[in-house]
């Protein structure tokens, strides 16, 4: 996990493979199969600023059904430590940010 500091001087972390979070909200859709205060380990971070997340072995026992979260929105998840609590209150980057564009790139647009 990094973190970077926007312009207006506040922190943003940005998520990387093996990092561990927490999920804020339940996924979208009519069929959720992932719930707010899941957790589990980042497997891939996408272009389009989403998540997988391997719940399975964390929040959820092994050999679960459905182990695996997809394209989860990197806005919705949260870092947490080893026993799933939150680490802090900050939110992922977007992917400008996330890419090494900076949050300077970002806040121009």
């Amino acid at each position: 996990m990094r973190i970077d500091t926007r312009p207006d001087g506040s922190q943003i972390v940005i998520p990387e493979v093996g990092d561990l979070v927490r999920l804020t909200r339940d996924e979208a859709g009519p069929i959720v199969t992932a719930y707010a205060g899941e957790w589990g380990r980042i497997v891939r971070v996408t272009t389009r600023n989403t998540l997988d997340i391997q719940l399975a072995g964390f929040s959820r026992p092994r050999g679960v059904a459905m182990a695996l979260v997809s394209d989860f929105p990197a806005i919705n998840v949260v870092p947490c430590d080893g026993r799933g609590l939150p680490t802090d209150g900050r939110h992922w980057g977007s992917w400008e940010e996330r890419r090494g564009g900076g949050a300077a790139k970002t806040a121009r647009r």
